[in-house]
């Protein structure tokens, strides 16, 4: 039986599902206590893709004055590979209106790099040993929306 997998708003309860994401997705996690606290963060966006009853992924933006920032996007291992964080990624751009939006990335990981050129993205720089743990570059990148793309500035 195939799950039918949602995209929705994160919200309380997908806190200790989207920590157990961070855990088996980063080698610096954060806690549910971290995790809770973007709920109130007014420039936080997250959403989740669920499952049943369980977030399988997440992406979270911040958006300032018409410009979104990607914080992060994690998939669970065993739900790779199907489509989950371009879903994630189309959702938040689709109900967010920015001008452009900004990541960052670990230059080893092919496979987000492929997404994100795929949806548009291009490469503005490099962050010298951005990451740890291991330590590591940054790929920075950027997408800007315009030419009837979704993608009118808030006022700040």
């Amino acid at each position: 039986m195939v799950m039918i997998m949602e995209i929705k708003e994160f919200s309380t309860e997908y806190v200790s599902d989207v920590a157990e994401i961070e855990r088996a997705c980063f080698s610096n996690p954060w806690d549910e206590t971290v995790i809770e606290e973007e709920l109130k963060n007014e420039c936080s966006h997250l959403y989740v893709a669920v499952q049943g009853n369980r977030a399988v992924g997440y992406a979270m933006l911040y958006i300032v004055c018409g410009e979104a920032d990607i914080i992060r996007v994690a998939v669970l291992p065993e739900y790779r590979r199907q489509g989950i964080a371009e879903k994630l990624l189309l959702k938040s751009f689709e109900v967010n209106e920015t001008d452009a939006v900004f990541l960052d990335v670990r230059e080893s990981n092919a496979p987000a790099i492929r997404l994100y050129q795929t949806l548009g993205f291009a490469d503005t720089g490099v962050r010298k040993n951005y990451y740890s743990n291991p330590t590591e570059n940054a790929i920075l990148m950027k997408k800007e929306f315009g030419n009837g793309e979704k993608g009118k500035k808030k006022d700040c």
